[in-house]
């Protein structure tokens, strides 16, 4: 019996202590079995955090975008050491499903910086803006933005639901592994990472050629007009990308930095990214998929996004997943 098995088997026991405790057992039990067969996936999760940070600093040399490693240095005392110490502290301990996900979230944030670095990279760039093929685009899916931030506006219930979804992302992000351990997933986890890594990383890349202010700026859409929606992030991003763009003093700081990026929309790919991580726990598999259908959407009502945006993140976070399957077929023998 698989993890994933006995993981629906800890669902099915939830009303009923005395039931659900014999799984859960043997669901940890199984679970510190298969952690042998995460360390492909452990050492790929590392390997691509240390090629991540090697390979930015030296496109940053190259391009000569400068960076505050004093903030960055800062950054990473105040929020890696916890972690450290703690991921030594299970390895002393033989806590090795603790140790996992203390594992996946270190790496995760470590990864915040040089994903920043790469999405000012691309933006840094200076190619010609793209929004008006953005819109094009749009046009030809018969897409109004306009009448859809009207109609999500008129609507408070809809417009909270999806500012409560698009405000998940970075709970979602840090949350998944936490609940992949405790359903018996630990590998899971690392491979989580490596994709949300990936995904971004190929976010950057494409946005190279698409960079774009977006639909609020774009359509001249005020806020002041806008009764239920908090349109903070469709114009939060905007000095910082002008920035990057045309100030030759610029100089990248983690504590500044802004979700830069439209084409493709990295709220999308991870919200794709969460419903895929969950979807393997029949407890989670719903609810996640809703909640994450709403991230999605909301990065068209609640940020800079257009309709191609949305579309493009969700077929990038695809392409990754299936590109990484080979990773967690030791995962999957679990």
């Amino acid at each position: 019996m698989s993890i994933v098995d006995h993981a629906g088997s800890l669902d099915r026991g939830a009303n009923n202590p005395a039931e659900g405790a014999a799984p859960m057992a043997e669901a940890a039990r199984l679970a510190a079995a298969a952690l042998p067969e995460s360390v492909p996936l452990r050492t790929c999760m590392y390997a691509f955090l240390l090629g991540s940070y090697g390979l930015m600093v030296i496109l940053c040399a190259i391009s000569g975008l400068r960076v505050d490693y004093i903030a960055v240095s800062r950054l990473s005392l105040v929020v890696f050491t916890p972690l450290i110490l703690g991921i030594l502290y299970c390895e002393w301990r033989s806590m090795p499903g603790l140790k996992v996900t203390l594992e996946a979230l270190f790496c995760g944030l470590a990864l915040t910086v040089p994903i920043g670095l790469s999405t000012y990279l691309a933006i840094g760039a200076n190619m010609p803006m793209a929004d008006g093929a953005l819109i094009a685009m749009d046009g030809a899916l018969g897409f109004d933005w306009t009448h859809f931030i009207r109609l999500v506006d008129a609507n408070p219930w809809l417009a909270v639901a999806l500012q409560t979804a698009y405000s998940s992302f970075g709970i979602q992000l840090l949350a998944m592994p936490i609940l992949l351990m405790i359903f018996g997933l630990q590998p899971r986890a690392y491979l989580f990472v490596i994709n949300y890594g990936l995904i971004c990383f190929v976010s950057s890349l494409v946005s190279i050629w698409f960079p774009a202010l977006g639909t609020y700026s774009v359509y001249g859409m005020d806020p002041a007009s806008l009764k239920n929606i908090n349109a903070y992030y469709g114009f939060a991003f905007l000095d910082e990308f002008h920035a990057v763009r045309s100030d030759p003093g610029f100089i990248f700081s983690p504590v500044h930095m802004k979700g830069i990026l439209t084409f493709p929309s990295v709220h999308a790919g991870v919200a794709t990214l969460c419903a895929w991580a969950a979807w393997r726990v029949t407890l989670l598999r719903y609810p996640f998929l809703l909640l994450n259908v709403l991230m999605a959407v909301s990065a068209i009502s609640h940020a800079n996004h257009y309709l191609v945006d949305v579309l493009a993140g969700m077929s990038v976070a695809a392409g990754v997943i299936a590109a990484t399957g080979y990773l967690g077929r030791s995962e999957k023998r679990t």
